[in-house]
């Protein structure tokens, strides 16, 4: 393995990401900014050998080195300007009870990180699509290469998205023949993120619960080193959702703006994105309508909430898919024609909740994530029966993901149940968890464990009697 091509990225993918970042001028803290800026440069980052085929350029270790380096220094400008010294604050050792959860979710990294790094890709879809043309790019030095002239009528898995080819490309070329390390980093970022929302809203124990639960979910960690677009689409198009309500909440435009950014870049990995997209409309409106914006605002900051999804869907369909696959699709004789039967869309929705999410597969597929999300939810129904902004924010999401899956399916009869959205489920899970960090009962548990670990800690001191004059006078008079 070339260790120094991987601290190249490493830095590339650092400053990239922080560059971008600043153009947002959002107000994170700075854990936070390190893990967005390592996730949204990566596939910022992947645009390099798409452009070097665009130019005609062969794709080398050179040239992809050169194309990053242009791409971090162009990116790195907005550091310069308004340049400040970062504050680092002191860094808190874990308590004793956080080190449990630290150490199944270390296990769990280094499991990920060595299978990565050991094991060559070997999924189907990308055997038959992305991992095959970066292999012959990474041989002939262009991603129109011989690959085409196989028969390869049976899979329609090289339309898909650059996304993972070029990122395969650039690691092969630069750090090692197998690729896919770049799926660690977004897993690493992503983790850490999502501790950091829990541990803001909870005690520490209980953000390390989630995180746990969260973490071993079967289907979902096997894909944090299967290499596939589906998890990387989950951490886009969460944080594009998770902003989207940071700006619903607190009506800041930079947020509503970074939001679009992320969603945008999830429509570039999968492009059915844009679908939920069109579904999460409906938040910003009534945010908008509460606001009581003009006319003119509101529909401006809805048209870029749509327009610029469309446009990444645009730029991967239109010119990357369009230029550099010979074989051509047309997407419109892989929709149903019988779009008037609503039985189809109803039997989708109803083969979701019984034969993939409460049913014997499921629980393989998720473990006892959904289960216990929906028994956390009752609760809250039933006895709290109270929901702060976030929780129903979160409980949209959800219900987006769940009906646009359903709709997805109905209409693309290839997205199948199985895989498709099977797999389309991760984004509701990230949304799941960031209901129950703000679920009542929840809330109330986690400020309970705070009250008796505060008077723990007031029984443990010992009591002090303050010396004053008159107490001095009679301990000699006793004497």
């Amino acid at each position: 393995m070339n260790f120094a091509g991987l601290l190249f990225l490493l830095v590339a993918h650092y400053i990239t990401g922080r560059g971008i970042l600043q153009l947002f001028r959002l107000q994170l803290d700075n854990v936070v900014t390190i893990c967005c800026s390592f996730i949204i440069s990566v596939p910022v980052l992947s645009l390099a050998p798409c452009i070097l085929q665009l130019l005609k350029m062969p794709i080398t270790g050179t040239t992809v080195f050169a194309a990053i380096s242009v791409f971090t220094a162009l990116c790195s400008i907005p550091l310069f300007i308004n340049f400040k010294m970062p504050r680092f604050q002191k860094i808190a050792m874990p308590k004793l009870y956080e080190w449990p959860a630290f150490l199944v979710i270390i296990f769990f990294i280094v499991m990920s990180l060595w299978r990565c790094y050991y094991m060559p890709p070997y999924s189907r879809d990308m055997l038959s699509g992305p991992e095959l043309i970066a292999e012959y790019t990474v041989r002939e030095h262009t991603m129109i290469n011989s690959v085409f002239n196989i028969d390869l009528s049976t899979s329609n898995n090289y339309h898909k998205s650059p996304f993972v080819t070029s990122l395969q490309i650039i690691y092969k070329l630069l750090v090692f023949q197998y690729g896919q390390l770049w799926l660690s980093i977004l897993f690493l970022s992503f983790t850490t993120f999502i501790y950091t929302m829990l541990r803001s809203r909870l005690h520490p124990l209980l953000a390390g619960f989630f995180l746990v639960l969260f973490t071993t979910v079967p289907e979902l960690y096997a894909y944090t080193f299967v290499i596939l677009y589906d998890y990387s689409n989950m951490v886009f198009f969460f944080l594009g959702f998770y902003f989207l309500t940071m700006y619903l909440q607190n009506d800041r435009q930079n947020d509503l703006a970074f939001s679009i950014f992320l969603f945008g870049l999830a429509t570039y990995i999968r492009t059915e994105s844009l679908i939920l997209i069109a579904m999460m409309t409906p938040l910003l409106m009534i945010h908008l309508y509460k606001k009581k914006l003009p006319l003119k605002t509101s529909a401006l900051r809805l048209l870029l909430f749509l327009a610029v999804p469309a446009a990444f869907y645009y730029l991967c369909i239109n010119v990357f898919v369009a230029h550099f696959v010979p074989i051509k699709m047309n997407i419109a004789d892989n929709i149903n024609p019988n779009l008037g039967d609503l039985s189809a869309l109803i039997q989708r929705l109803s083969d979701i909740v019984s034969l993939l999410i409460f049913s014997f597969a499921g629980s393989e597929y998720y473990g006892y994530f959904f289960f216990i999300f929906t028994a956390i939810l009752c609760f809250d129904i039933i006895w709290m029966r109270k929901f702060n902004k976030e929780a129903v924010y979160a409980l949209y999401g959800v219900a987006v993901i769940y009906f646009g899956l359903g709709f997805i399916g109905y209409l693309l009869p290839l997205a199948d149940l199985g895989n498709t959205t099977k797999r389309g489920f991760f984004k509701a899970i990230p949304m799941m968890l960031l209901y129950m960090a703000n679920s009542g009962a929840i809330l109330r548990l986690s400020q309970g464990i705070k009250n008796w670990e505060i008077g723990s800690l007031h029984k443990a001191k010992p009591a002090t009697v303050k010396t004053t004059p008159q107490n001095t006078v009679t301990k000699k008079a006793k004497k």
